[in-house]
């Protein structure tokens, strides 16, 4: 079964790649910014701070230097042109905009000028008092805010000190879900507006007990019935000859304890010990329709993945099942399925379809392992049939 030790070694694995990317960012801005990501992801899977940066100090001195600094250490040295301005930002005007429109929410834009010149704005929303979304880019922000032509929307200037101590109060109460992109820069908003430890709520914490919710027994047996009824002919297909190919690469990777095909049979609550037969990829395949565990994954993800619906992933089936082999999966090609699918009388709204595409990749790594999904993230040979088989076999 997968252990937390499982995530947190693929995990360094990805970051030791990404850490080829510091001798090409431009500011020190953006180096800070990739290791305000390593760390709230690290922190996510459970990684105790410092230990980060041990493990890739032999790989990468300047990215484990960064990290350091981003938890608190000393600043970094290096021959990378953007390392003398990390940490020297200045924060240079602050201002803060309400929207009458939302009476609970009020949003702080940072601006800050490096001493090589370099300018870009931090803006933080904050509701009922904790903070609820985060954005760093190029200056303009809080020009932009100015200018904003919103009857509703007012926007005053903010003594600077006024608005840290705005933002460290909210960083005291409890941290709610936020976007993927708002906790990889947490860290960067604690660093900046220097919030020691202890006074910390607490990281990205999610109103959650971790107990999968009760599954309903006839929306199930709904949900099998429509594949039933729009795969007819496929499910009475033979399976294909890639279908044997996944099965064995399948074996290839548990016996090389690969921690991704190792929580796949955790979600799917398989042991990866037994035989590996066709019926087995095939509930492989359907873990993440009727999971049995999600330990595996952050409180974020979780509380995201027991959202996902029948329905959903009904069209998710349908469309990838329909799609051409070759054609590129991510998570707003899976919004589209559910969109396009003729037997899902409901569309995404718009507002909801950015977090719904977050949460569907956080499994999309599954079909990679059981052969839905190539590599490099294509539908593959074996997806048309092994993806209604398992909607059928995980809900009937």
């Amino acid at each position: 079964m997968a252990t937390p030790d499982h995530l947190r070694n693929r995990y360094i694995d990805e970051l030791l790649g990404a850490t080829s990317v510091l001798a090409s960012v431009e500011s020190a801005a953006v180096a800070e910014a990739w290791a305000s990501g390593a760390v709230a992801e690290w922190a996510a899977l459970g990684g105790a701070q410092d230990q980060l940066a041990k493990r890739i100090a032999d790989h990468s001195p300047l990215g484990a230097a960064l990290i350091t600094w981003m938890e608190g250490g000393p600043k970094p040295t290096g021959e990378a042109e953007w390392v003398d301005d990390v940490g020297r930002h200045e924060l240079t005007r602050s201002v803060r905009l309400i929207d009458a429109d939302m009476a609970n929410e009020v949003g702080v834009i940072l601006e800050y000028l490096a001493p090589s010149g370099e300018r870009h704005d931090l803006s933080v929303t904050i509701s009922g008092g904790a903070i609820t979304g985060i954005a760093v880019g190029p200056e303009g922000l809080a020009q932009a805010a100015l200018e904003d032509e919103r009857d509703s929307i007012s926007v005053e200037a903010l003594d600077i000190g006024d608005a840290l101590e705005i933002i460290r109060e909210a960083l005291r109460s409890p941290i709610p879900v936020l976007s993927a992109a708002a906790e990889a820069t947490l860290p960067l908003v604690i660093q900046r507006v220097g919030v020691a430890d202890g006074e910390l709520a607490g990281f990205a914490q999610v109103s959650t007990n971790r107990q999968l919710p009760e599954r309903y027994e006839d929306d199930d047996r709904y949900a099998a019935d429509v594949i039933r009824s729009s795969m007819r002919a496929v499910l009475a297909e033979p399976a294909p000859d890639a279908v044997e190919a996944a099965r064995l690469a399948v074996v290839e990777l548990v016996e090389r304890n690969d921690p991704d095909a190792l929580t796949v049979f955790e979600v799917a609550g398989i042991d990866a010990a037994a035989p590996i037969d066709t019926d087995t990829l095939v509930l492989l395949v359907g873990a993440y329709l009727s999971p049995k565990n999600l330990d595996a994954h952050t409180d974020p993800q979780f509380a995201a993945l027991i959202e996902l619906e029948p329905a959903d992933w009904v069209g998710v089936v349908l469309g990838m099942a329909r799609a051409a082999v070759g054609t590129e999966v991510d998570g707003r090609s899976i919004v589209g399925f559910i969109n396009k699918a003729p037997e899902i009388t409901t569309s995404i709204p718009k507002a909801d379809a950015p977090h719904l595409a977050w949460t569907f990749e956080q499994m999309l790594f599954a079909w990679e392992v059981t052969g839905v999904l190539t590599d490099d993230g294509f539908v593959s040979n074996a997806a048309r049939w092994l993806l209604p088989q398992a909607a059928v076999a995980v809900w009937s």
